[in-house]
This record gives C-alpha cells, structure tokens and sequence, in this order.
C-alpha cells in the first residue's frame, strides 16, 4: 500500500516521470544543466498534471540546493532593486513619480541621493507584487567562530556562505 495520496495524483504518472529523468543531488555543472533543461521542459508545457508539479518542485529544489553550495548571490540594495525592476517592466523612471511624489525625488533615489523612505518601499512592493523586506539591506550575522577580522576590515558574515 503506497499510503496518502494526493487526490488527483497519478502514481503512474510520477513514476514514469522520475524514471525518464532520475532526480539525483546536483554534484557538477553538467548534471545542473540537464535538470535544469528538464525543469524548462516542464514549465513550458500548457498545463501540468499534478504528478508533473510533485516533480517539478523536486527538480527545482535539487538546483536550489546545488545553488545554494555554489553559486554566491552578492547583496543587492533597494534602489538597486529599483532600477532593475523598472528595466525587467521597461519601465522609464517617470512611471515611479505616483509613488516617490515627485520627478525630482524618483531621480534623487536612483541617483543615491536620497534613501528609500519606508511609504517608498510601500508603495514599490505594492506596485511590483514583492515583499517590502526585499527593499531593505540585508542583515548579516557575524559569524563567531570565524577569526577576527584586522582592523579596519569587517569579518566575514555567516550569511555569505548560506549558513
């Protein structure tokens, strides 16, 4: 007896999905391209079945955690985010005006004149369906055990490394 099954999910379905492409833990760059080619070949179909999602998520976590090991996503700040917002909607700077006041304002923030004030970031989670927190700088906790950092220099943060 297979035990609690989703309704709707086929069993038959997930097996012959996991044996076309066994999921298997990501250990070099060419195993992250052929599942990640499997996961474009999934998302690119119409409609999945739930079965094809169920294997969808293990593909991606599988990347999610070989990315996690290795591959280093530097800090990005909130006007950073901005900016690159507006250029994934090919959106000019004048389309920020409604939520920074003024033309004037929307040119000083991007420019890094002025910081984000928290109606911004209000107003552009709203506006591009993200979190506020992802318009906040990062919090890094030091981590202890490293060894202490030379004056002048700050010690490394634990967050780098993802633990």
């Amino acid at each position: 007896m297979l035990g609690n099954v989703t309704p709707g999910f086929d069993e038959a379905d997930y097996v012959a999905l996991v044996r076309s492409f066994p999921p298997r833990v990501i250990h070099d760059e060419h195993q992250l391209a052929a599942t990640e080619r499997r996961i474009d070949e999934l998302l690119a179909l119409a409609e999945r079945t739930p079965a094809q999602d169920a294997y969808l998520d293990l593909l991606s976590t599988l990347v999610q955690e070989w990315e996690a090991d290795h591959v280093d996503i530097p800090p990005v700040s909130g006007v950073e985010l901005v900016k690159f917002l507006c250029e994934m909607h090919g959106m000019p700077q004048r389309a920020l005006v409604p939520i920074f006041g003024t033309p004037s304002v929307v040119s000083e923030v991007l420019a890094g004149k002025r910081e984000l004030q928290r109606r911004h970031i209000e107003g552009l989670a709203a506006y591009f369906h993200v979190s506020p927190a992802a318009f906040f700088p990062a919090r890094t906790r030091v981590d202890t055990n490293a060894p202490a950092a030379p004056t002048g220099q700050r010690p490394l943060a634990a967050a780098s490394r993802g633990t």
